[in-house]
This record gives C-alpha cells, sequence and structure tokens, in this order.
C-alpha cells in the first residue's frame, strides 16, 4: 500500500497533466509565451498554451490572475478556459485554440474584400462581448487592445481579463477598441497609445469611432452605445451589413428560422462560399452544415454547399465528418434528396470505402432500381459505375447483376451497358 501511494504522488505532473505541453512558442508578448496544444486522450482536439515563469509579480502572476477570471466568465466571444496547472515554477494555462489577433491579421493572405469581411464580423463579435462585459458582468476588461484571439473557426474572443475592474465607466474599453480598431486597418504599432485620425478606418465607422476614441466616452451611457452601434452598423450601408455577417449570424440563428427560410438560405450560399477564408469555411460553416442537416429541416438544400465545402477536408477529416453524414443522407425517404445525392455521386465516391459501401450505402442505393419514378432508376443506374469496383461479390455479381439484367432492353440500355462493362472488369 505504501508503495502504490508513494507511486502515485512521485509520478511527474506533466505526465499527468490531460494537456500537451509545447516545446517551443510562436508568439511571445510580455513574458508570457503562446504555443499549440491538443488533448492527449484526443489528439484531433486541438488547444493553445499559454505559459510563463511565475514570480511574485511577473507574468506568471498575470497569467493566473487571467486564468482565474476566464474560469468564472461564460460567453461566446470570451476565450474558453479549459485547464491550467502549475510546475517547475511555471504556469500553463490551456484555452480553446486560438491566435492573437495580430498574428491572425498579419500572416493569412486575406483579400482586402476577404479582409472587410473578416474584419467586420469580429468587431461585431468584440461589441457583442463589450455589452455583456458592461452591463451584466459589470465588469471593465482594461486591456482589450492586447487581448483579442480569434479561434479556427474565425471567432474573435476576449482573453486577458487580468487587470479587468469593476464596471464604472466605459471611458478605457472605448478608448481601447477604438485604438484597436485603427491598428487593424492601419497596421500595428505599440508605440501609439491614444487614438489618432481615422486614416484608412472605413468611412462607415469613422462617426462610431471617433465617439469612441476621446475623453467623451467616459460620459457615454454603455448600454445605449453599444446597442445603438452594433443597430447602426447593422442597417443598410452600416459597415456590419454584409452577406458576411448576414450568413454567420443566419447560422447561429438556425433554428429559430422556418423552413422556408432555411431552403432560400442554403440555396443561396452555393454562390457565396467564395467570401470566407478556408479555415472559417472549414470550421464554422460545415460544422453548421452537417448539424443543420441532422437535426434540422434543411432538407436536400444542404447538399451543394456541403459537397464544395468537403473539398477543404483531408481524407481522415473527410472520413470523419462527411461520410457519416453520407450515410444518413442516402437513408433519406425523401426523393429529391436521393436523386441529387446519386447526381453527384462521382464527387465523393473516392472517399467510400469498400466496407462502407457494401455495409451501408449499396442497399439504400440499389433500392432505387424498384423505385416508381423513372428519374430515381436512371440515377441509380448511372451511379453504379462509380460505385460498382467497391462492390463484394455477393452485392455485385449476384444483386446487382439481377437488377441490370431485369432492366436490359429499356430506356437504360447505355447506362446499363456501361455498368455491365465496368462490372465484368472486376
Amino acid at each position: 500500500m505504501t508503495s502504490v501511494l508513494s507511486s502515485l504522488f512521485s509520478r511527474d505532473p506533466k505526465s499527468v497533466f490531460p494537456y500537451e505541453l509545447p516545446a517551443s512558442s510562436f508568439y511571445t508578448f510580455d513574458g508570457i509565451y503562446i504555443g499549440k496544444s491538443f488533448k492527449k486522450a484526443e489528439p484531433s482536439e486541438l488547444a493553445t498554451c499559454f505559459w510563463a515563469t511565475v514570480s511574485d509579480y511577473g507574468p506568471g502572476s498575470v497569467l493566473k490572475a487571467q486564468a482565474r477570471k476566464l474560469k468564472t466568465l461564460r460567453h461566446p466571444n470570451v476565450l474558453a478556459y479549459l485547464d491550467s496547472v502549475e510546475m517547475n515554477g511555471t504556469f500553463y494555462l490551456i484555452t480553446e485554440a486560438c491566435v492573437p489577433l495580430k498574428t491572425y491579421i498579419t500572416e493569412n493572405k486575406l483579400t482586402d474584400k476577404q479582409k472587410d469581411f473578416v474584419v467586420s464580423w469580429g468587431l461585431f463579435q468584440l461589441l457583442s462581448c463589450l455589452k455583456f462585459l458592461h452591463q451584466e458582468a459589470e465588469l471593465s476588461h482594461e486591456n482589450i487592445r492586447y487581448s483579442v484571439y480569434v479561434t479556427e473557426s474565425g471567432d474573435w474572443k476576449l482573453g486577458g481579463f487580468e487587470k479587468s475592474t469593476v464596471f464604472s465607466n466605459p471611458c478605457t474599453d472605448l478608448n481601447s477598441f477604438a485604438l484597436l480598431t485603427w491598428e487593424i486597418f492601419n497596421g500595428f504599432n505599440e508605440s501609439i497609445t491614444k487614438p489618432e485620425a481615422p486614416k484608412r478606418v472605413p468611412q462607415q465607422l469613422h462617426v462610431h469611432y471617433k465617439k469612441m476614441a476621446t475623453n467623451r466616452a467616459a460620459k457615454l451611457n454603455t448600454g445605449e452605445l453599444l446597442r445603438g452601434n452594433i443597430l447602426e452598423l447593422r442597417q443598410t450601408g452600416g459597415f456590419f451589413k454584409n452577406r458576411y455577417v448576414d450568413i454567420l449570424l443566419f447560422l447561429d440563428e438556425f433554428q429559430l428560422k422556418d423552413a422556408h427560410e432555411k431552403q432560400a438560405f442554403f440555396t443561396e450560399l452555393k454562390n457565396e462560399l467564395d467570401f470566407f477564408p478556408d479555415n472559417i469555411a472549414k470550421y464554422r460553416i460545415l460544422p453548421k452544415l452537417i448539424h443543420s442537416y441532422e437535426y434540422g429541416d434543411a432538407g436536400s438544400h444542404v447538399l451543394m454547399p456541403l459537397f464544395r465545402l468537403g473539398r477543404l477536408l483531408d481524407e481522415n477529416e473527410y472520413q470523419l465528418r462527411i461520410v457519416p453524414c453520407l450515410c444518413k443522407l442516402f437513408s433519406s425517404p425523401d426523393r429529391v434528396t436521393r436523386v441529387k445525392l446519386l447526381e453527384r455521386i462521382d464527387e465523393f465516391a473516392p472517399h467510400l470505402t469498400p466496407q462502407i459501401v457494401n455495409d451501408r450505402i449499396y442497399k439504400n442505393v440499389a433500392s432505387g432500381f424498384m423505385d416508381t419514378n423513372p428519374a430515381v432508376r436512371e440515377s441509380t443506374v448511372k451511379a453504379m459505375v462509380s460505385l460498382a469496383d467497391k462492390l463484394n461479390n455477393q452485392n455485385l455479381n449476384t444483386d446487382l447483376m439481377r437488377h441490370l439484367a431485369r432492366l436490359q432492353g429499356k430506356v437504360y440500355t447505355t447506362e446499363v451497358f456501361l455498368c455491365f462493362s465496368q462490372s465484368l472488369k472486376m
């Protein structure tokens, strides 16, 4: 018993900590290092690690204060706390995967149009978070300019909070927000300590920028100012009024929309995906599409954008995220969905393993041979050309041949011949 207890207490704390601690950083600020991490039990669950040396008033103490605040704050645009630990004189804070805003803006190859869209969404999110902090959490952040992080899905979130205080007036936060806005459009410059003339800040933001950039901000009612800014900027011609923000807000409120709104949205979405940087399309829009189909009533309208975004995934991600959705789609009783799947089968058939085809897809596809709708029967025959080389002996030489033999001599002669030819090559 003694040896067991001794073993437990002598174990290396690093080995039992559930997250990987990085050996190197990709960003450093004021003695705090930032590096990539992941959950050891689930390496696909990425995270970010902040760490610093512990001392009475040094960066380690700052990081501890951040961890305490992040533990207690819950908001979609507050950086999510995952874990923390102190060992060997260093404090480690683990959060959801993110990068500092400065890194995101300077290193991502965004077109000018994409940058305007990305920034409009990010500033919209930060204003919403600031409204929450001032009105509900009753906190002043006090360091917004240096505390914005961007997640894989393109969300802008506030971290830091080591300087946060009980809310008294909005001046410091609004001035800091104005400085951040200026830097985003004019270039990051730590030597600037107070807001300057707007310069390259978009015209739609000038009035709002000037309100927040001066000492008059202390006299403003935070709720009215932030609510007014958000509402006004979302009006026609406002900086937040564009299809990029509209699409992301629609996805956030998807469950509140009726079936007609959802169908119209997905019909238009397939032509608007070029607005979005790949990381946002992959980590924000694609999961929403999959979730919306599985739990909502988006119907077949989700298929086109789903297949298009599927091209952004590597093979492992495709197997994990798209193939299960395809299996469910093939079992749909909706004829339109099944026909659209069959018509696009060339796009995803290479990703289907023989086991998936035989165990989970073939039976549902083959049911189309007996469908009363000629369009379904014809699409089924054509689709088999893409699947034939993955069928096992029973499905290929017995079941499929029986269906094809029955269809010979009918209107599907060419397609049947192609499918027979494909099958005979096996």
